[in-house]
């Protein structure tokens, strides 16, 4: 399988990574008391949107196979539920040299997303973010989606759910997305399809989250 996100046009992309870096955890503050930040294990364990499991990048295999509850976007977020990736880093230019990495090299995978009605699931429709940036494409029913781009998340609920750390660098990458999902329970199944071994290091987690409100 040929690594199509090899050949997307990387100076574009800088851009939009300096963007969206660190959109949850620099933005501005306000008098509500801070939220603990949910340690490794608590995060894994959440099981309401906004939620994030820690995976790996480097080997292919199931990396999600869960149902999970979700509730009305905030009043801060837009209206679209986004499966990706987050990375987190210390500095801007490691968070960009990674997400730069993770785009070029590609993660190849097949997402899937369900609504859950008490025995029955019915397929929800996901689309994928082209390596402009701009074109919006249908996922077919394979589920399969070729790689990742830049797509922010909105913070305010990520906050509220203690997954953001205070004054730290996120950027979040969009394998997929569902437009205007209802609430309720719904089953997400990801796999990831090829070997990245150069993916191996910095921690990596899978997330669901809303969209951001564009500016």
């Amino acid at each position: 399988m040929s690594r199509m996100i090899g050949k997307l046009r990387m100076g574009a992309l800088t851009v939009a990574f300096a963007g969206l870096i660190g959109c949850g955890g620099n933005a501005p503050t306000t008098d509500v008391a801070p939220v603990p930040v949910l340690t490794e294990a608590e995060a894994n364990a959440r099981t309401t949107v906004p939620l994030t499991r820690t995976i790996s990048l480097e080997k292919p295999g199931v990396v999600a196979d869960f149902e999970f509850d979700l509730p009305p976007p905030g009043e801060l977020s837009g209206p679209s539920l986004v499966i990706g990736i987050r990375i987190s880093e210390q500095t801007p230019k490691a968070i960009v040299a990674r997400s730069s990495l993770i785009v070029r090299e590609g993660v190849p995978s097949r997402v899937r997303l369900q609504r859950v009605d008490g025995e029955r699931r019915t397929d929800v429709l996901l689309r994928r973010t082209a390596s402009d940036l701009r074109t919006r494409i249908e996922i077919s029913a394979d589920g399969f989606t070729p790689g990742v781009v830049p797509h922010s998340v909105g913070p305010a609920m990520l906050r509220g759910a203690g997954l953001l750390k205070q004054g730290g660098l996120y950027q979040e990458l969009a394998l997929a997305y569902a437009g205007r999902p209802a609430p309720g329970r719904y089953h997400l199944q990801v796999e990831l399809l090829e070997d990245r071994p150069l993916l191996k290091d910095g921690r990596t987690e899978l997330i669901l989250a809303y969209d951001g409100i564009s500016k």
